[in-house]
């Protein structure tokens, strides 16, 4: 005599309340990732409708019709919880990245650190121009050489980007 009990009025309000916070997160998404998401067409004009609105009151009342939208598709939600918390890993993944390059090219700037950094970044980036990388390195004159020293991050991240790419 199991008997399946509906949801607490409290349990429904977080869970809506759940909803909403999503409904904010795609809001605040930047312009270059709304083309990505999986939206139906209802959504998506909503959605925009959202990010359109101006007033406080104006938006927080398009906010929660965009949240209501949602909650009628309880797939939707997850599909795009998902979405979201994969282009998170996405993001952070990116940082790492552009962390690792970054002292990279510490140590290959650093004189006494240089040759063992060069064999580093061969074996980590194979499509990178050693050639010249060792044009810039050679020209670099410490730290006061900032044209230098950001074109051989361009240099390093390049390589990634297209070792990433491919």
């Amino acid at each position: 005599m199991d008997e399946v009990m509906p949801p607490s009025r409290s349990a429904k309000k977080r869970a809506a309340k759940e909803v909403e916070e999503l409904a904010q997160e795609l809001a605040d998404l930047p312009e270059t990732d709304l083309t990505s998401l999986p939206l139906s067409a209802e959504l998506a004009s909503s959605l925009a409708e959202l990010r359109q609105t101006r007033g406080h009151s104006s938006r927080k009342r398009q906010l929660k019709y965009f949240s209501g939208l949602l909650r009628r598709d309880p797939d939707q939600c997850e599909e795009l919880r998902a979405f979201l918390a994969g282009e998170h890993q996405r993001q952070l993944d990116q940082n790492r990245r552009t962390h690792q390059l970054e002292q990279l090219r510490e140590r290959l700037c650093d004189g006494p650190q240089r040759h063992e950094a060069m064999q580093e970044a061969h074996a980590l980036l194979p499509q990178l121009d050693m050639a010249e990388l060792t044009k810039w390195l050679n020209g670099y004159r410490g730290p006061q050489d900032k044209r230098a020293y950001r074109q051989i991050f361009r240099l390093l991240r390049s390589a990634s980007d297209a070792q990433h790419d491919s």
